[in-house]
């Protein structure tokens, strides 16, 4: 193989080394997810039900950005997105309604991130969406810098399914280490929002304060206001 194709692929084997879930296992066994709940304080969202304000890991605490540092501080990753289907009639139309939305927003699955997330809502832990290894809904490839995040859910509503997302804007980095540092909470939210505006059944609806803006001396949220965008589809299918 010439030299000029091993440079670029030793450093798309090395971004998704860094993008990868740690293999250590947790000093203790971890609490079954099925009865397991966050600490912290749930929001009550009108509709919905309690919605947990973190994306949790496969550790069960909330999720740091692989334990990247933003100006030395640690960096919680958000739930910023909601999702209402007031049309679906079961957890499975929803589900392939929420894919085939994300797909026509240009937001379809794509390899090359972190897996293995949870979100809390309604009392309980829901895997994320995609499922599969190193999957997320991204707008471009894990090897340049891309909106991307996980979704969560279907939560059964009175009227329709619920899912909520954590989404973000990460760069690249080659040098010191390979890695995706931080860009953006509200770009990744704003884009997502809008395309699904623009190309789905879902349709912008407001926005929800979820108490989750962080700034002190230890943690951040980075440019998170502490908001979800609400996207509702009412439509039939």
């Amino acid at each position: 193989m010439k030299r000029s194709r091993v440079l670029p692929l030793l450093a798309l084997a090395a971004l998704l080394a860094a993008c990868a879930p740690s293999a250590s296992a947790p000093a203790a066994p971890l609490p079954d997810p099925a009865t397991y709940r966050p600490a912290d304080t749930p929001v009550s969202v009108p509709g919905v039900g309690e919605v947990g304000r973190w994306m949790i890991t496969k550790d069960l605490v909330p999720a740091t950005w692989l334990g990247e540092k933003l100006s030395g501080r640690t960096l919680r990753e958000p739930i910023n997105v909601l999702f209402v289907d007031r049309a679906a009639r079961t957890p499975e139309e929803a589900t392939s309604r929420l894919l085939a939305a994300m797909n026509a927003a240009g937001y379809g699955p794509k390899s090359g991130h972190s897996t293995g997330y949870w979100g809390e809502v309604g009392g309980k832990l829901y895997p994320m969406l995609p499922a599969g290894k190193g999957g997320a809904f991204s707008d471009g490839p894990f090897w340049l810098p891309n909106n991307h995040g996980r979704i969560f859910g279907p939560v059964p509503l009175a009227n329709g399914y619920a899912f909520t997302g954590a989404f973000s804007l990460e760069g690249i980095r080659l040098l010191p280490r390979p890695g995706h540092p931080y860009r953006s909470f509200q770009v990744a939210r704003e884009d997502l929002a809008d395309r699904l505006n623009s190309h789905s059944l879902y349709k912008r609806a407001g926005y929800v304060d979820m108490g989750s803006r962080l700034d002190t001396p230890t943690e951040t949220t980075g440019d998170h206001d502490g908001r979800a965008v609400l996207l509702v589809a009412e439509e039939t299918p």
